[in-house]
């Protein structure tokens, strides 16, 4: 969210919703105690939701009760408007989405506050979860430029030694710290010189 509106400037983005910009910087870090990223308080939570609305607040907090369902989102086949959607998990889908430009996609996703992204693809396992679950329809927005990520945020990411992974990701300079949501699964450190692709996760709607 930070990325999508002030350009990854945190002081920007705390400008914006009227937060001091201290207390955003520290759900960015992890704490030292318990290894995990602080909770996002009531403050900032009001702030988005005055600031963005309620779509925009659910996608990464422990909240579930407000997570998205099919019922918001409006699917054609026809592209005229949206952002297309494959039928395939990011693990086992990626080459085709992006080294495969005559792939048509199973059908376009209509729901305005992604309607920017690149598409929207399922998601696989349960490292991520709560946040995202297997069968989750997951969009994505690919980044460019992925030499600076946002601390705290969720990431597809692929590596040319074949990494498909969907994770939280704490930048470290030269590498990364691929964090899970699950805490049944462990982190790892990847280099950046071994990133092949880098999507930003701007949101999930969940399957029932």
């Amino acid at each position: 969210m930070v990325l999508e509106k002030s350009g990854g400037n945190v002081k920007a983005f705390a400008d914006l919703i009227r937060v001091p910009q201290q207390n955003l910087d520290r759900i960015f870090k992890i704490d030292r105690r318990n290894s995990k990223y602080p909770a996002i308080s009531a403050e900032i939570k009001q702030a988005l939701y005055a600031e963005f609305g309620y779509t925009e607040v659910w996608l990464f907090t422990e909240d579930t009760s407000k997570t998205t369902d099919d019922s918001e989102v409006t699917k054609s086949t026809e592209h005229t408007s949206g952002v297309p959607y494959y039928n395939v998990d990011f693990t086992l889908g990626f080459d085709i989405l992006v080294n495969d430009q005559t792939t048509q996609p199973d059908y376009y996703v209509n729901f305005p506050p992604y309607n920017k992204c690149t598409c929207w693809i399922n998601a696989r396992g349960d490292s991520m979860t709560p946040t995202i679950s297997a069968g989750d329809m997951v969009a994505l927005q690919r980044i460019e430029d992925f030499r600076v990520l946002i601390s705290g945020e969720v990431y597809a990411i692929v590596t040319r030694n074949g990494l498909r992974t969907i994770k939280r990701v704490n930048d470290l300079g030269d590498s990364l710290r691929l964090i899970p949501d699950n805490k049944d699964y462990e982190e790892q450190v990847i280099s950046k010189s071994d990133i092949l692709g880098v999507f930003y996760v701007k949101g999930n709607v969940k399957a029932f």
